[in-house]
């Protein structure tokens, strides 16, 4: 589920459960890329990781009888804190994730998600540290931008084959930019409606028993109608014709975290090539590349630092609304596009007390055009802080608020896991 991180964002302009966000994205751009994840993704075992990580198979046993109710479904008996394994491993429960939107280029606005999490108890602690998830939810802002989604990504024949599946449809209205003839345009917006339906479904095969490689290949369908909402500064803008997306992704996979929701410990990376072809149904051909990598190091039992570095490169008639993009906390969505992209961010987090850690992050990003009139490039950076709480010991999950400032935007996020959520 798509991204970059399942994140409710907050004074920026965009899913994740299904994409790059990313990361890194807001909630309005979170429609748009859960339903075409495909595209940009769908976002450690020390002394730590015994305490606050995913638990050991015994102890996955409920509390023992007695405890308190319904209560001590809530309360972790190994130091009596808030936690909501006991309530997450069973069928019926789930973890609600507020959407919350400010920004106003889309209007106040909000949402609920449900998460499901199942633990493949057959596999031990593994099955804790990557269960099975599905995930539905909906949102909407007072500009007219909504959104609903639903998705699954769950695990097979002894965790070698993963399977991913989503459905999306809404209404994005956001503005993008470096659409004109010549270098001003890189500055100046076009504001659109995009109204979408679409679909994805991927399946990865690992390579050998509990190999980090993987195989994989991923299919998007989508419906997009662009619609521009006033006069644009420049002509031969798209407008309200429709574009079909058809695209299958090949994917090449390295997986050794620790931990799918709060890494303490290893290194995530994928690479993907999509390949939308008119054969296939798409209104035009077009080619997308995409590499992520990023890494988790322990630098002590209650400090662990980070990276994430991410390019992405398109080629001739890929839609404006698919062109890469700088990817950012604090960065708004579409910004920052062009031709090619890239980012790196660093990140560190600091366990201070019991279950409570506080992080700090910082990064840049560069994009490139390139036109028969111009090639132009341009560069961003930007940084924060944020404070996490571990909700879930068993699943080893965070979840917490980030504040994140780049020239002109500051933006809040709500972090489940971590930004660069990956399943």
């Amino acid at each position: 589920m798509p991204g970059h991180s399942i994140v409710g964002i907050v004074n920026q302009r965009t899913w994740g459960p299904m994409e790059n966000r990313a990361s890194n994205r807001t909630f309005a751009m979170l429609a748009l890329h859960a339903l075409l994840a495909l595209l940009t993704a769908f976002p450690t075992a020390n002394a730590r990781a015994q305490t606050t990580g995913p638990a050991a198979p015994e102890d996955a046993a409920p509390p023992a009888a007695g405890n308190g109710g319904i209560a001590s479904r809530f309360i972790d008996p190994r130091d009596g804190q808030l936690d909501v394994s006991e309530f997450l491993e069973h069928a019926h429960g789930f973890l609600p994730i507020p959407i919350v939107i400010t920004e106003p280029a889309i209007g106040y606005g909000g949402g609920l998600a449900g998460m499901f999490l199942r633990p493949r108890s057959e596999a031990g602690e593994e099955g804790w540290s990557r269960p099975d998830i599905s995930a539905i939810g909906a949102f909407g802002t007072q500009n007219g931008t909504w959104g609903a989604f639903a998705g699954d990504v769950s695990r097979w024949m002894d965790g070698r084959l993963r399977t991913l599946v989503g459905v999306g449809t809404g209404r994005v209205n956001l503005d993008f930019y470096g659409l004109g003839a010549d270098t001003t345009s890189l500055d100046q917006g076009a504001r659109y409606s995009l109204d979408f339906t679409g679909a994805v479904a991927q399946a990865n095969w690992q390579l050998a028993p509990h190999s980090p490689w993987a195989v994989g290949i991923r299919y998007v369908y989508a419906t997009v109608d662009p619609i521009l909402r006033d006069e644009a500064d420049f002509p031969d803008l798209a407008n309200r014709v429709r574009v079909n997306v058809s695209a299958p992704s090949p994917v090449l996979e390295y997986d050794t975290r620790d931990n799918i929701f709060t890494p303490t410990r290893g290194i995530y990376s994928e690479s993907s090539w999509v390949a939308s072809r008119k054969a296939f149904g798409s209104t035009d051909d077009f080619d997308r590349f995409t590499q992520v990598l990023m890494g988790w190091y322990p630098v002590s039992p209650d400090v662990i630092v980070g990276a994430r570095g991410n390019y992405s490169w398109s080629s001739s008639g890929t839609p404006f609304f698919l062109r890469p993009f700088v990817q950012l906390r604090g960065v708004p969505a579409m910004r920052y596009q062009g031709d090619q992209a890239a980012s790196v961010e660093v990140e560190g987090r600091w366990r201070f007390h019991g279950r409570w850690s506080v992080v700090a992050f910082g990064g840049g990003g560069a994009t490139r055009s390139d036109r028969d009139a111009f090639t132009a490039t341009q560069n961003v950076g930007s940084g924060g802080a944020g404070i996490r709480y571990t909700v879930a010991r068993k699943f080893g999950m965070d979840v917490g608020m980030d504040v994140a400032h780049s020239p002109g935007t500051t933006a809040v996020y709500l972090v489940v896991g971590n930004a660069w959520f990956r399943p």
